[in-house]
């Protein structure tokens, strides 16, 4: 029987039962057991923070090894997340950006977070307080702004019609409306950007897969609305 369990890809040991002879509680025996763990290699340190609680997180929330760390940031409670807002490496963050709480991915914009895939899981995994905050924070970083565009609500997509650069509008616009993809096509027409002109072939191809989605719902509801028509007179 294998004494460990496999939890997110780590091999996270099974607290064991108390063997009789120890005259301690099984209670006493987990808590020395999650202390031993705490002090051991980075496999039973890991196994610590899986299978401890606040004690074992405060102890390794600074853990010397970042795989550690992100464990903490994965499993821990928002308090520790918290603390690992300003870690040096940039995995760690990433998890507190899909694992974490709003309050952690506010923080992270806070502190200016600069790696623009946690910024892209800050747009994909927070709410929309979150989002409507990351497109102030990143607003004047558009190397940052552009992935995280798709994940962005229609209030952010139309605000993003604004912003300086025309790329950032393209890719708000091709996750828009038929109305923003029709007024970013006016802006563009006739440009000699190459990279705007790929853009734009595809903002085209977007309206009409929205205007065939359009025209297929007003069909519905024509019929629909016949129907009805027929069956009241009747």
């Amino acid at each position: 029987m294998r004494d460990y369990k496999e939890i997110c890809g780590f091999s996270v040991k099974i607290i064991p039962q108390k063997p009789d002879y120890l005259p301690i509680s099984q209670e006493e025996f987990v808590q020395k057991t999650l202390e031993a763990w705490t002090h051991g290699d980075e496999d039973s340190r890991i196994s610590a923070v899986f299978r401890g609680g606040a004690r074992e997180w405060e102890a390794l929330w600074n853990d010397e090894s970042y795989t550690v760390r992100g464990v903490v940031a994965y499993f821990a409670s928002e308090e520790y997340q918290l603390k690992l807002v300003y870690d040096p490496i940039t995995p760690v963050r990433d998890r507190l950006a899909i694992y974490g709480t709003d309050k952690v991915r506010l923080a992270l914009l806070e502190r200016g977070e600069p790696d623009k895939i946690v910024m892209k899981n800050i747009a994909k995994y927070g709410n929309i307080t979150v989002r409507h905050r990351l497109v102030q924070a990143a607003w004047d970083k558009p190397d940052i702004l552009f992935p995280c565009v798709r994940y962005l609500p229609a209030s952010d997509l139309e605000k993003l019609l604004g912003h300086p650069r025309m790329d950032i509008r393209m890719e708000a616009a091709l996750h828009g409306s038929i109305d923003q993809c029709s007024r970013v096509l006016a802006m563009t027409s006739g440009t000699k950007d190459f990279f705007l002109t790929f853009m734009r072939d595809d903002l085209i191809e977007h309206r009409r897969e929205l205007e065939k989605v359009d025209n297929a719902i007003n069909f519905g509801k024509t019929i629909t609305r016949k129907k009805q028509e027929m069956e009241l007179s009747t």
